[in-house]
């Protein structure tokens, strides 16, 4: 597996370090610690941008970036040994150094924190993480670690969106595959927004059965991975469903698929992924797929780069 981490310092870029700790990665795993300082600067003038100040404050930055990854470094082959860690250190918008980098590099997974570091070396800030998240070639994981909760050891709690859809399949894949500790629980949220009631699935008993489809199935291949599963269907709308549930539940993070379904069923569709990333008070890893997976049963179902 290959995992880029994008790094500035920051609280909340800390804070993706030690979420690193709860997000089931593999004893082996392939790492590229990423820094990015960004050159530009608010102009006064264009003769300021040139003088050697300016110049002189970017290298210090630069420098100042140097010995962070080097400690961070150090931080993450102490807590995963079996990890193979190179670092990176670039220059000029970060989001567009992070996608290029991730287009070269070709990672499974990008773990990037919420925000950023301040206005003038800023680079995980909310747009930034968004646009990431967006583009990626693959799985991007916006980490909002719960160190300060004291929330660091034993088992994880996930919230899992499905809706039927290959990209909720893969969302499930992708847990079921992780590393968790024993006792971590999973809950499989399905929402059928706010539109239809509880009368409606006794009038439409087959909506129901469809839904009660598709979460069986997902349960059975995760309590299959030793997980321990419930479900929750909610009549919420599909943008609030998975964060009110995750913070009612004291979730650690929240798997979607990239994209979802349509009509009725729609749950994980683009716009909702993007306002989960954008709400939540947990992680939330949005899950995105290259390829096809035969799960045991030999039902085909997704895979991700490197499997």
């Amino acid at each position: 597996m290959r995992v880029m981490i994008a790094y500035d310092g920051s609280p909340c870029a800390e804070a993706a370090v030690e979420d690193l700790t709860r997000a089931g990665l593999p004893a082996e795993v392939e790492v590229l610690l990423v820094s990015v300082t960004e050159t530009w600067l608010p102009p006064p003038s264009g003769l300021e941008l040139v003088t050697p100040g300016v110049v002189t404050s970017i290298h210090e930055r630069t420098e100042a970036m140097k010995e962070q990854v080097v400690r961070v470094e150090g931080r993450l082959r102490g807590r995963f040994p079996g990890w193979r860690i190179e670092t990176m250190q670039g220059a000029g918008s970060p989001a567009t150094v992070l996608l290029a980098k991730a287009e070269e590099w070709k990672p499974d997974l990008i773990v990037v924190g919420s925000h950023g570091a301040g206005p003038i070396q800023r680079f995980l800030i909310g747009s930034v993480s968004q646009r990431v998240a967006t583009h990626a070639p693959c799985s991007v994981r916006i980490a909002r670690g719960r160190v300060e909760d004291g929330v660091a050891e034993g088992p994880a709690r996930l919230v899992v969106g499905i809706d039927g859809s290959i990209d909720s399949d893969m969302a499930v894949y992708v847990v079921a595959h992780r590393q968790w500790p024993v006792g971590t629980e999973v809950r499989l949220v399905t929402s059928i927004g706010p539109m239809v009631s509880t009368q409606s699935l006794v009038t439409f008993p087959e909506e129901k059965s469809v839904v009660e489809e598709w979460q069986g199935k997902a349960a059975e291949r995760l309590r299959q991975a030793g997980l321990v599963v419930s479900t929750v269907l909610s009549f919420e709308d599909p943008k609030r469903a998975l964060v009110s549930e995750a913070e009612s539940w004291g979730a650690d993070a929240i798997f979607v698929g990239s994209h979802g379904r349509g009509a009725v069923a729609r749950f994980l569709l683009g716009s909702v992924s993007a306002a989960v990333t954008a709400r939540a008070h947990c992680s939330v890893e949005i899950v995105r797929s290259v390829s096809t997976a035969i799960w045991p049963d030999g039902e085909e179902g997704a895979m991700l780069p490197g499997e």
